[in-house]
């Protein structure tokens, strides 16, 4: 279970009731879970970003969806949740931005491209995906990406984005 400080708390209400997020993982460790119908899958020590979005009222917003991702004991629905569950994991920032569209699918494919990274495990938190984006965890390896991350979302959406770091 994570423990939000009086400042983390502040922030996730700073974020838009709709929108588009980014968390950015620390995984201090290689590790091997069961993630659902995807099975046994390796996990390398490193940077992982995983892109969604949240257009919801009440449980299905931006900010409740932030907090959900933080919880460490809950029941694992999405793929993320098995990755997010483990110790090992630690979310150590959120960028986001408003808007009323889906965009999570053109965003992700951007920070690939343009960020270099890897896809690790076809499928994952890609379910429903529509735009053969292959993935929405991408794998950076060591370096801490939360800057690039910040500039894309700035680049794409024409403003500097809310970004909530933790730890």
């Amino acid at each position: 279970m994570v423990l939000l400080t009086k400042r983390d708390v502040h922030f996730i209400q700073a974020l838009p009731i709709n929108g588009i997020y980014t968390l950015i993982i620390f995984l201090s460790r290689e590790i091997c879970l069961n993630v659902g119908k995807l099975g046994q899958q390796k996990f390398p020590k490193g940077y992982y970003t995983y892109t969604g979005s949240a257009l919801g009222k009440e449980a299905s917003n931006l900010k409740r969806r932030v907090s959900r991702h933080l919880q460490k004991e809950k029941r694992n629905f999405w793929h993320i949740d098995f990755l997010l569950a483990n110790e090992n994991a630690t979310i150590t920032a959120v960028v986001a931005a408003q808007t009323n569209r889906k965009l999570e699918c053109t965003l992700n494919r951007y920070i690939k491209r343009e960020g270099e990274a890897k896809i690790l495990m076809k499928g994952f938190g890609a379910s429903d995906c529509r735009q053969s984006c292959g993935s929405h965890l991408l794998y950076f390896g060591e370096e801490n990406i939360e800057s690039k991350i910040v500039t894309f979302y700035s680049r794409r959406f024409g403003s500097k984005p809310l970004i909530v770091r933790f730890g």
